[in-house]
């Protein structure tokens, strides 16, 4: 029966009285970097399709001395397309989810109104939902197939390091936190098996920006 009045005590010794411990609320913003890198061949080449933009909620655990741990789930839509000049012509057009999350820590290197900040730490990004639409002319023959396991699709989930540098204030009780972030990826999760004409970009620049309460 100690242990709760302890934990209480400890709690109000780390954080001050009245200071907000957690926020939570939605990060977006604008790739800088495309998420696949396409190239063309002479007779075959893709080309990617990928939204520009990127969404998801944020939280964020405040901790004395100006840091903090966020963790987001930003969304993505990614997609490529496929053409193929050389019989039997090939054509495919390729869609999929991608979901990271980045789990960061962050320091505000000033007090005040006005707080520069920068954050550091791994991002974890799945790839989900794959649809991809094959259509193959042979002759005057037209054959369409729909697969859910692409050959240019290599794995589910990778991990990378995450870093960033922003500014955060408060308008009323929103705190607004534009941030440039780059991601380095430790693998490919897309990537053409046979003639190098598609990977994934494991270096991938954002622009974001956080609204939280």
């Amino acid at each position: 029966m100690k242990i709760f009045p302890i934990a209480v005590f400890c709690c109000g010794w780390i954080v001050p009285a009245g200071a907000q411990i957690v926020s939570v609320g939605v990060k977006g913003g604008v790739p800088i970097t495309d998420a696949l890198e396409t190239f063309r061949g002479n007779s075959a080449g893709y080309f990617t399709h990928t939204r520009r933009y990127t969404v998801g909620p944020t939280f964020e655990l405040h901790l004395p001395a100006r840091f903090s741990i966020e963790v987001d789930a930003l969304y993505k839509r990614l997609g490529f397309d496929y053409s193929s000049t050389t019989p039997p012509v090939l054509s495919s057009t390729t869609r999929a989810n991608s979901w990271e999350f980045p789990i960061l820590g962050k320091f505000e290197l000033l007090p005040g109104p006005i707080r520069p900040f920068l954050d550091a730490g791994v991002s974890i990004r799945n790839i989900s939902g794959i649809h991809q639409v094959r259509e193959v002319v042979s002759g005057v023959t037209l054959n369409r197939v729909e697969i859910s396991n692409p050959p240019e699709f290599n794995k589910a989930t990778d991990v990378g390091f995450a870093f960033g540098a922003g500014i955060a204030f408060k308008i009323g009780p929103v705190r607004i936190s534009p941030e440039f972030r780059y991601t380095r990826w430790g693998g490919e999760n897309l990537r053409d098996p046979i003639g190098a004409l598609l990977r994934t970009n494991r270096d991938q620049g954002d622009f974001l920006l956080g609204l939280t309460f």
